[in-house]
C-alpha cells in the first residue's frame, strides 16, 4: 500500500509508509483504494475478500452513518452513537484486514493512479493543522457521496440547517432546544414568540417528510409535558417546490401522508419556491409568481442532493467526457467514463438509477462480486486491460427496487412495495411496525440494532431528552 508523504518535515505526513513497507507478500496484491464509508463503499467493506487486495479507506468520518434514521436524532428518539458504526468494527468482526485513513481526498493524478489526501494533523507539536500524503492505487472506488444542493439560493448556507450528516442532527436539536428555551421568556413579544416557535422544512422528499413527522412526535408527545403553554404555539410549515410532496411514491400513498400531515397540524406549502433566506424570514414564491415571507424560528434545509467537491476534481481531469456538473457519469459496469481502473457508485454518480441508499448498496455488492471475479479468474485479473473488457466477462449492473418506505409522524408510515410484477401501497400503524422492523434488520451490526431497539423502549418508557452541550 504504498504510501508518500508530502510533507517530509510533517513527522505525521508519512502515514502508513511503514504497512506500506512491511506489506511483505502484500505487495503482490492490487491495492484497491475506497474513498468514502457510505452505502456503497461500506457494502463492498463487508463483502470483498480481502485477501486478494489491498483495501485502503479514506474518508473524513470513521463510521458508517445509518441515514434512515438520522431524522429521529434531531428529537432525541434514536442516540446519535446507536447509528453509528465504526469502520474497523465492521471490517474486523468479518476478520477483514484493511488500512484506514481519516482523510479527505483533495486531488488525483489518473496517469500516476495517486491520490492526494489532506489530514488533521494539529494534535502532533510543531505541525500544521492540516498535512497531506498520497497513495498510490491499483483499483479506485469513488463513493464519497452527495452533500445538500442549495439551487444558489441565496442566505441558505448562511442562515439554513442541513440534514444530511450526524453534525447536522446535533445542530437542529441545538437549535430546537435553544429556540423553545428563548420563546420560554416572558420579556419577548408575542409576535417574536410566535416566529421562534414556528419551524420551516424545506424540501418535500423522504428526508423532510420525516424530520417533519419527527418533529410532530417531540411536540405532541414530550413538548406538551414540559412546555404545555408553548408546545401549543408550535408550528410546522412544510415548503416544496412541486405540486406534491413524495414525487417518488405513489399518488395514494402521497394523498394519505399529506392529509394525515393536515390532521398533525402540519401545515403544508406546495407549488411554492424558496428565493431567499434571511436571518429571521424566507421569501417564498407561489405559483402564481406572487412573493411572500414566512418568519422561521428554526429552518431545516431538505432540498435536493449535489455530488461532493472530489467529484467534481476528477471530472476536471477528463473534462470532454465528464459533461455533466451533477456528478460522475459512469456507465453499466459503475467505470467511471474517461478513465480506467475507477469506479464510482452512489450519490456522486450520474447514471439511470435514483440516488438511493439501497442502490448504492446494491451497487456495493455487485462491484464487490466483480472484484473478487477478477482477481480469481486469472485470464481476465492478469492482464491489463481486465477493466475495459470487462463488459465482455460479467453481466452490467441491473438495480432491482426492494420498495420504498417513509415513517410520517403519529407511530405511522407508508411503503411502497413490489410484489411480483406489480406494487403494494400501504400506510398506518402496522407499516409503521414494519418500518421499524425493517430498520434493526439493516442496521450494520446486532450491537446497533440493540441499542435502537433500547432507545426506543426508553423514549416509550420515559420520553425523549432533548439535552445537549
Amino acid at each position: 500500500m504504498p504510501v508518500s508523504a508530502s510533507r517530509p518535515q510533517d513527522p505525521t505526513a508519512a502515514i502508513g509508509g511503514d504497512s506500506a513497507s512491511s506489506a511483505g507478500n502484500k505487495d503482490s496484491k492490487k491495492t484497491l483504494v475506497l474513498l468514502g464509508t457510505g452505502w456503497g463503499t461500506t457494502t463492498i467493506l463487508k463483502n470483498i475478500d480481502t485477501k486478494h487486495y489491498n483495501v485502503v479507506v479514506v474518508s473524513p468520518r470513521n463510521y458508517f452513518l445509518f441515514t434512515p434514521l438520522l431524522p429521529s436524532c434531531t428529537v432525541g428518539t434514536t442516540e446519535s452513537r446507536s447509528i453509528m458504526e465504526p469502520i474497523r468494527h465492521i471490517a474486523g468482526r468479518r476478520g477483514k484486514e484493511i488500512k484506514f485513513y481519516e482523510a479527505e481526498c483533495q486531488d488525483i493524478d489518473v496517469g500516476k493512479k495517486e491520490l492526494k489526501i489532506e489530514y488533521n494533523s494539529n494534535l502532533v507539536e510543531g505541525t500544521n493543522a492540516n498535512a497531506t500524503a498520497n497513495i498510490k492505487y491499483d483499483y479506485l472506488i469513488v463513493g464519497v457521496g452527495g452533500t445538500y444542493n442549495t439551487f444558489g439560493t441565496p442566505g441558505v448556507e448562511k442562515h439554513a440547517c442541513f440534514l444530511k450528516e450526524m453534525g447536522d442532527a446535533s445542530k437542529i436539536r441545538r437549535r430546537l432546544k435553544d429556540t423553545i428555551e428563548k420563546a420560554s421568556f416572558d420579556s419577548i413579544s408575542a409576535e417574536e414568540r410566535s416566529r421562534l416557535l414556528n419551524i420551516v422544512v424545506v424540501g418535500g422528499g423522504p428526508t423532510g417528510v420525516e424530520f417533519a413527522g419527527e418533529l410532530h412526535d417531540l411536540i405532541t408527545e414530550d413538548l406538551s409535558r414540559w412546555v404545555p403553554e408553548l408546545s401549543k404555539q408550535i408550528k410546522i410549515t412544510l415548503v416544496e417546490a412541486l405540486p406534491n410532496i413524495l414525487s417518488s411514491f405513489d399518488k395514494k400513498l402521497v394523498i394519505y401522508t399529506e392529509v394525515m400531515f393536515k390532521k398533525s397540524g402540519i401545515a403544508l406549502r406546495t407549488n411554492t419556491k424558496v428565493k431567499e433566506v434571511k436571518e429571521k424570514s424566507l421569501v417564498v414564491s407561489d405559483a402564481d409568481g406572487t412573493e411572500s415571507e414566512i418568519p422561521y424560528g428554526t429552518i431545516v434545509w431538505a432540498a435536493g442532493i449535489s455530488a461532493r467537491q472530489f467529484a467534481h476534481t476528477l471530472r476536471s481531469k477528463v473534462p470532454d467526457v465528464q459533461t455533466s456538473s451533477r456528478g460522475l457519469i459512469i456507465d453499466d459496469y459503475l467505470r467511471v467514463k474517461g478513465t480506467k481502473d475507477i469506479w464510482a457508485l452512489g450519490d456522486c454518480t450520474v447514471s439511470k438509477n435514483a440516488p438511493l441508499a439501497q442502490v448504492a448498496s446494491q451497487q456495493g455488492k455487485w462491484l464487490s462480486k466483480t472484484l473478487d471475479r477478477l482477481a480469481k479468474d486469472k485470464s481476465i485479473g492478469s492482464t491489463d486491460d481486465a477493466f475495459v473488457r470487462l463488459d465482455q466477462t460479467v453481466k452490467p449492473f441491473v438495480y432491482s427496487s426492494n420498495g420504498s418506505l417513509a415513517y410520517i409522524g403519529g407511530e405511522k408510515a407508508i411503503a411502497e412495495l413490489p410484489f411480483f410484477n406489480k406494487h403494494i401501497t400501504v400506510g398506518g400503524p402496522l407499516t409503521s411496525l414494519f418500518w421499524k422492523s425493517y430498520c434493526l434488520w439493516e442496521l450494520s451490526s446486532v450491537r446497533s440494532s440493540l441499542s435502537v431497539a433500547t432507545d426506543w423502549v426508553k423514549r416509550a418508557l420515559f420520553g425523549r431528552t432533548m439535552s445537549v452541550d
